[in-house]
């Protein structure tokens, strides 16, 4: 957070706004994922695949969000 004129209200209110939203990206892109794998495939993956997915997702949005509300 480069905003160093948040209050300590505002910066936990924006703590959890990403926090939301880094589970939520996250959670649906390795939903997604994995669904369409086993549609296709008709087998299961490893979990490790869908963790990585979740990461990479929520930072992508994390990051985004990060963006768009120091804009």
């Amino acid at each position: 957070m480069s905003d160093h004129s948040l209050s300590p209200g505002q910066a936990v209110v924006r703590w959890i706004l990403h926090v939301f939203i880094f589970l939520g990206a996250g959670g649906v892109a390795a939903g997604l994922s994995a669904l369409a794998y086993q549609a296709v495939a008709q087998t299961q993956t490893p979990l490790g695949i869908y963790a990585v997915i979740f990461a990479a997702s929520g930072l992508i949005a994390y990051r985004q969000t990060e963006h768009v509300l120091d804009a």
